[in-house]
């Protein structure tokens, strides 16, 4: 969301590009002061609005401060200064938004794992049963079989849905990114 907006508000920039700077009183308060709280939260948070925000000050500093803007330009040196700026900012953003995805690969990953083993020590001890009483009839078979096959369900219903919410949380991401 607040990529969204930082992209409409970016379409709007008529007076510089400081227009959306969110520390500066005549910036951005200027601009959005018709948009609620929320909106303005949102903005801060943005990956894109820290990656702007991160080259907005790399210029600054290398244009010497707003109050000493020169009107001479940024060198080719400057200019590659900025950019290796907002470089590394996006690689920031990056592991920032890929922070939590690895409890997902986690459960993707082990909840099968742990099924098995349930599944494993399950049989083992309906076998061990087995051999106690020396039945082997399928009414005291199957409840121990089910109840181990439980223990399957439970990893493969914690990996799917983890699958599906990965791989839509690293195409969220990889979007917003490439944007």
């Amino acid at each position: 969301k607040g990529n969204d907006l930082f992209f409409k508000l970016w379409k709007k920039v008529t007076a510089g590009m400081s227009l959306l700077d969110a520390n500066k009183e005549d910036g951005m308060e200027k601009l959005v002061k018709e948009l609620p709280k929320q909106q303005r939260v949102q903005l801060k948070e943005s990956p894109l609005y820290h990656i702007y925000h991160r080259g907005l000050e790399e210029i600054e500093s290398r244009l010497g401060g707003k109050a000493k803007i020169k009107m001479d330009g940024l060198s080719a040196r400057s200019m590659q200064a900025i950019r290796a700026s907002m470089d590394a900012s996006l690689v920031h953003e990056n592991h920032r938004l890929n922070n939590g995805i690895v409890f997902l690969t986690i459960g993707i990953e082990g909840g099968p794992y742990v099924g098995l083993l349930g599944t494993v020590v399950g049989v083992m001890i309906t076998f061990a049963l087995i051999a106690k009483t020396g039945e082997v009839e399928v009414n005291s078979i199957a409840p121990g079989i089910a109840s181990a096959l439980l223990a399957t369900v439970f990893g493969l219903l914690v990996a799917i849905p983890a699958l599906f919410i990965y791989s839509y949380l690293s195409g969220r991401i990889k979007n917003t990114l490439s944007s």
